[in-house]
């Protein structure tokens, strides 16, 4: 697919105003590819549904497959901030992670974040699906130092790390499946109760 060369680059005075247009841009991409699918959004469609001309659209990404890298790419960097969020207070290993999660169910609950849940990272071309999983692998790594942390502490119980991180990964990336925002309980909420549950489990003792 071609990139159209109707429209110039923003000069640097411009930037502010480029970089806000850009995310709405995208944050409204990433709506539509949350909600009809990736593979089944053509960037025609797109077009009229934004009510955006299609030069302006590739004034802002190279194509489709950049369109979805860069919406992702906003949630990967607000995933980032939210590890060092977590990082940057002193508190028990416990309390880390669950500030950290607090943060990750609002981000992944959020349009970005959305669309990196429900879009499979396949339909990434094979560089952006690369640089996506350094990023995860990344956020995993730094989520399996805090449970290690936590372990040394005293205040998360001695399991494997890698598990442990793998389990609660899994039962948050499912949240944006069917999390609606007009629902009874917001992100924040929910990531309160998930990790109630991971902290206490289900069982009676």
């Amino acid at each position: 697919m071609g990139r159209a060369a109707t429209v110039s680059k923003p000069s640097p005075g411009h930037f502010g105003t480029y970089e806000a247009r850009r995310m709405d841009i995208l944050r409204r991409v990433a709506l539509v590819f949350a909600e009809d699918g990736y593979h089944e959004t053509s960037v025609n469609s797109l077009s009229v549904r934004l009510g955006v001309s299609k030069p302006m659209l590739y004034y802002y990404a190279k194509n489709k497959d950049d369109l979805l890298y860069q919406c992702g790419n906003v949630a990967r960097e607000a995933l980032l901030k939210a590890i060092a969020d977590a990082r940057a207070v002193e508190m028990p290993g416990i309390e880390r992670v669950r500030r950290f999660f607090t943060h990750y169910a609002q981000i992944m609950c959020g349009d970005f974040g959305r669309c990196l849940a429900v879009i499979d990272r396949k339909a990434l071309s094979p560089r952006a699906r690369k640089k996506d999983a350094l990023a995860r692998r990344e956020v995993e790594a730094a989520l399996q130092k805090m449970i290690r942390e936590g372990q040394a502490d005293g205040s998360i119980v001695k399991r494997d790390p890698v598990l442990t991180s793998r389990a609660l990964f899994g039962a948050f990336n499912g949240i944006p499946h069917w999390y609606r925002p007009d629902g009874a309980l917001d992100a924040k909420d929910i990531a309160d109760s998930y990790m109630d549950l991971f902290v206490s489990g289900m069982g009676r003792r």
